[in-house]
C-alpha cells in the first residue's frame, strides 16, 4: 500500500492532485519538495486550489525522505534539476510518475533516477488555471498510466488502489504510449497557437488562419509521430477538435498561460521535438518551425 508520497512542483497540477492526497492520507504523509527560498514564499503567500487553503508540507529538497510514490509536476525547463535534487526520495521501492506534458519527461527521469518503478503517466481533461498561488478548476480530470510494456504489474495495482482512496479520476489503458503521444499531438497545435496569438480556445474554435494553424501543427506531430512507430490517425486528431470545440471559449491552454505571465514556455516538448523529428525522418515541419522561431 501506498502511504507516503513526495511532490516537486507546484503548478496547476502539483496543487490539485497534492491537495486530493493530502486530504485522502493525511498531510503527514505527503510531502512538498522544493528548496528553500521556495517554500518560504509558500509559506508566506500560501497555496489555494478553488480558494481552499492548501495546508501542505514542506520538505527541502537535499533533505528529501524516500517515499512511496514519488510525482514530478514541474515544468519541462526544470524537470532535470529537479530530479538531481530529489534523488533522495527514490528508494528501491519507489514508484515514480510525471504529470508534465509531452513524450520526454520518463525518458529523462530514467537517465537521471534509473528508477526501479517508473509508470507512464499522462493528465487529461482537467481545466486547472494557476494565477500566483491561485489554482481553480471545474473538472479535476483523469491521470491515465501504465507501465511501458502495458503490463497490469504491482505498481500500477498500487497506483490504482490509492487513487481509488483519494477519489482521483484514473484509466490503465491497453496502450499507455500510444495515449502519451496521442495527448502530445492536441498540445502541439492548441497550446502553441494559443499561446503564439495570445488567444484563449475561442481562437481556435473559429474558422480562419488560427484554425488552420492549429490542425496543420497536429498534422505534423501526427506524421512524425507515425515515422517514430506511434501509428496517430486522422480520426483521432478530429477527435481532439470536436473536443476543442466543447471547451470554453475564454479558457486557455497551460503555455498560454505561461505566456500571459511572463513564463518560460515548454515549446522544447512541442515545436521543437516536432522539428527534431522530422529532421530524423526527412519529413517537412515548416508550422512547428514557425511556432518554435515565434515562442523559444
Amino acid at each position: 500500500m501506498i502511504q507516503k508520497v513526495g511532490i516537486v512542483g507546484l503548478g496547476a497540477l502539483g496543487i490539485l492532485f497534492g491537495q486530493k492526497l493530502s486530504e485522502a492520507l493525511g498531510k503527514e504523509q505527503v510531502y512538498v519538495f522544493a528548496d528553500k527560498d521556495r517554500i518560504a514564499r509558500y509559506r508566506k503567500e500560501g497555496v489555494y486550489a478553488n480558494g481552499r487553503y492548501c495546508d501542505f508540507t514542506y520538505v527541502e529538497s537535499k533533505d528529501a525522505l524516500v517515499v512511496d510514490l514519488l510525482i514530478y509536476a514541474t515544468k519541462y525547463y526544470s524537470l532535470e534539476e529537479a530530479v538531481k535534487a530529489t534523488a533522495g526520495a527514490c528508494g528501491e521501492s519507489t514508484i515514480v510518475i510525471s504529470l508534465l506534458n509531452g513524450v520526454s519527461s520518463e525518458a529523462l527521469i530514467e537517465k537521471l533516477l534509473d528508477p526501479a518503478h517508473l509508470l507512464y503517466c499522462v493528465a487529461q481533461g482537467m481545466d486547472a488555471t494557476r494565477e500566483g498561488n491561485q489554482v481553480t478548476y471545474s473538472k479535476a480530470g483523469t491521470l491515465v498510466f501504465g507501465e511501458k510494456s502495458n503490463e497490469h504489474s504491482e505498481s500500477v495495482c498500487l497506483l490504482e488502489e490509492l487513487f481509488q482512496r483519494a477519489d482521483i479520476a484514473y484509466e490503465v489503458p491497453e496502450d499507455i504510449l500510444h495515449k502519451l503521444w496521442n495527448k502530445w499531438m492536441l498540445n502541439v497545435g492548441a497550446n502553441q497557437t494559443c499561446a503564439a496569438y495570445a488567444t484563449g480556445y475561442r481562437g481556435i474554435q473559429k474558422e480562419g488562419a488560427y484554425r488552420k494553424e492549429f490542425l496543420a501543427a497536429m498534422d505534423e506531430a501526427r506524421i512524425v509521430a507515425n515515422a517514430e512507430g506511434i501509428g496517430l490517425t486522422e480520426e483521432e486528431l478530429q477527435d481532439w477538435v470536436m473536443l476543442i470545440d466543447t471547451l470554453l471559449p475564454d479558457g486557455e491552454p497551460s503555455m498560454r498561460q505561461d505566456t500571459k505571465a511572463g513564463r518560460k514556455t515548454e515549446v522544447d516538448l512541442f515545436g521543437a521535438l516536432v522539428c527534431e523529428l522530422g529532421m530524423k525522418h526527412g519529413i517537412k515541419t515548416p508550422q512547428n518551425e514557425a511556432y518554435y522561431q515565434m515562442l523559444a
